[in-house]
């Protein structure tokens, strides 16, 4: 999810000298370009097989290739919330793919979301539309963001994993948990990865990847705090009745990972 920690999760594994923990990764975004142009008559002309086995072939060695002039460290962890929607696809040319999902209090999400619309009430990114009178109040705006992209795009492909009973392939970490006990949420995701638990510093957090925040505008803030700590709750920014509200119309998130309506 959005705003859930995964750059603060990223930030936190980069400690490990064993891993490369990748900002927000155009990997994903390299390989749809190339799955775009499998319509072209150079690759219509030639057996189905052999292409589609050289296409799958061809994302294998592109994310080889992508990471072998980024990094030599041994493990790297590819930042991009497109993983989860493109599982299936992923498996063909990644065997046993780990992966990764940062979940958080749904009205946290949006509370973070309305903060910055309220931090920035000079940006064009803004969702109100005064001459149309849309999304000019708090819980229009709530309704929104979980219509559209990226935590309505989140949201849809989450519940797809479930509906299609792909839940087991992924590893779903709280924010909450990974803020109140720190220790016991790390050693469970290196559990997950296989791999040896490493002792972390929470309170020396440093980001170590290049990354120009500001080009994902006004909801895209990559800023991480030097120490772990909890951020505020979502009752500071909404009444008790949008938290309601927002706990009804996606209900079964809340259910789903465990989230009281209070």
């Amino acid at each position: 999810m959005p705003r859930s920690g995964s750059e603060l999760l990223q930030v936190i594994l980069s400690q490990n000298e064993k891993i490369y923990a990748s900002a927000t990764s155009p990997l994903l975004e390299y390989q749809y370009g190339a799955r775009a142009n499998g319509n072209l008559n150079e690759v219509k002309s030639q057996n189905p097989t052999l292409m589609k086995n050289a296409f799958t072939s061809m994302c294998a060695g592109m994310a080889q290739g992508y990471y072998d002039a980024i990094t030599d460290k041994p493990i790297v962890i590819d930042k991009s919330r497109g993983w989860i929607m493109t599982l299936e696809w992923l498996e063909k040319w990644y065997e046993n793919p780990k992966i990764i999902c940062m979940v958080r209090d749904l009205r946290s999400v949006l509370a973070s979301f309305e903060n910055s619309y309220r931090n920035n009430r000079d940006s064009p990114d803004c969702p109100d539309i005064p001459s149309e009178i849309k999304n000019m109040t708090a819980d229009q705006r709530a309704r929104h963001w979980v219509q559209t992209h990226p935590v309505g795009l989140t949201l849809n492909n989450l519940k797809d994993l479930f509906i299609k009973n792909r839940q087991s392939s992924v590893c779903f970490v709280k924010y909450e948990a990974l803020v109140k006990d720190p220790d016991t949420t790390m050693d469970a995701i290196y559990k997950y990865l296989e791999l040896d638990s490493f002792k972390h510093d929470f309170n020396n957090l440093e980001k170590k990847v290049e990354e120009n925040s500001s080009l994902y505008g006004i909801f895209g803030n990559h800023d991480v705090r030097k120490e772990l700590k909890s951020t505020s709750h979502w009752m500071d920014t909404y009444p008790e009745w949008i938290g309601n509200q927002i706990y009804e119309e996606n209900k079964w998130y809340f259910e789903t990972f465990g989230y009281s309506k209070l």
